[in-house]
């Protein structure tokens, strides 16, 4: 096997960056190729992979890791490991690693433990390498939950329901654009009757509030803000108006969604707050888009609630639900 095949069967684990990482790259030893190249009909045993990888400049393994990795499917493990890619039943039979598949799966492993558990795979393979199989167990049994103590648990006290088309409304533009009550001076309102009022001074008739919101008085007066102000308006900027009373109608439609969806995230958040300590997840968020909030209120509902996880009761902060003054 050419030297080039094996490096793009195992071009995940060449990283470049030392350590493990660096083990299997163009500028490796070939004698470490050229063993692996004939791998399938004469297995690796342990003390050839500890020779290849001194011929690789990387330190060698115990007796109980290479077991562990590459002969073994830990019961005692935080995941399945035989649900990692390519596993096969007969490896586990072997005293040595007898393809470049089997050696890939060990692989993965490692590099999978070293990002979950240490953030570096470097480090963890310094840490793990010469550990005895009591060590590695006790290592990762620390990492394990106890699902029956968290079924046990019970569920905590139900979060406000916010419409998942609403959400976007307790973000901190909508916050910045919209007052304390549906009928308070918010900017987002003043923008517009200024706006609306301009453009009734050069003649008026009916326009949607989108272009009042992109013509000449919002970019003018409010220049930071134009992007805000349609990200808090996107439920009626396509609406149109030709008053002063019909735009402080869909102002105040809006705006008393915008009041009771903040009233609830702000008492989801001393929900939040009560059961910090008994948090599962944090969901990490990214919102820029109204689509956004929708999309993650999608997600959230196809992950935690998912018949698998239902009596775990999951407690998750989902920041799309929550909101602080």
């Amino acid at each position: 096997m050419l030297k080039e095949k094996i490096l793009e069967e195992l071009q995940l684990f060449s990283l470049g960056t030392g350590g493990i990482g660096s083990w299997l790259t163009l500028e490796t030893d070939d004698r470490v190729f050229q063993r692996l190249a004939g791998i399938e009909t004469e297995p690796l045993t342990m003390v050839q992979l500890n020779q290849l990888l001194a011929f690789g400049h990387e330190a060698p393994v115990s007796d109980d890791f290479f077991r562990y990795y590459w002969r073994a499917v830990p019961t005692e493990h935080p995941y399945e490991v035989s649900k990692l890619p390519d596993f096969q039943e007969e490896w586990l039979k072997c005293s040595a690693i007898i393809s470049l598949a089997h050696l890939k799966w060990g692989l993965y492993r490692i590099f999978t433990d070293g990002l979950l558990y240490f953030g570096n795979i470097r480090t963890a393979y310094r840490e793990l390498r010469s550990m005895t199989r009591p060590e590695l167990v006790a290592f990762f049994g620390k990492h394990r939950f106890n699902t029956d103590l968290i079924k046990a648990r019970g569920p905590a006290l139900p979060l406000e329901t916010i419409p998942r088309d609403d959400r976007y409304l307790i973000s901190e533009m909508a916050c910045k654009s919209y007052g304390d009550s549906p009928e308070s001076s918010g900017e987002l309102k003043d923008a517009l009757l200024q706006a609306l009022r301009d453009h009734m001074g050069k003649g008026g008739g009916t326009i949607s509030i989108r272009r009042l919101l992109e013509g000449g008085t919002v970019p003018d007066r409010y220049a930071n803000r134009q992007q805000e102000f349609l990200f808090s308006a996107d439920d009626i900027v396509d609406e149109v108006v030709s008053s002063e009373a019909e735009l402080v109608e869909k102002y105040e439609r809006i705006a008393r969604r915008f009041v009771n969806a903040r009233k609830a995230a702000l008492t989801n958040t001393e929900y939040y707050l009560s059961m910090v300590n008994d948090l599962d997840v944090y969901v990490a968020t990214s919102m820029r888009t109204r689509r956004d909030f929708r999309d993650m209120a999608n997600d959230c509902e196809k992950i935690f609630a998912d018949e698998r996880l239902k009596e775990l009761n999951i407690r998750y902060f989902d920041p799309t639900l929550s909101a602080a003054a």
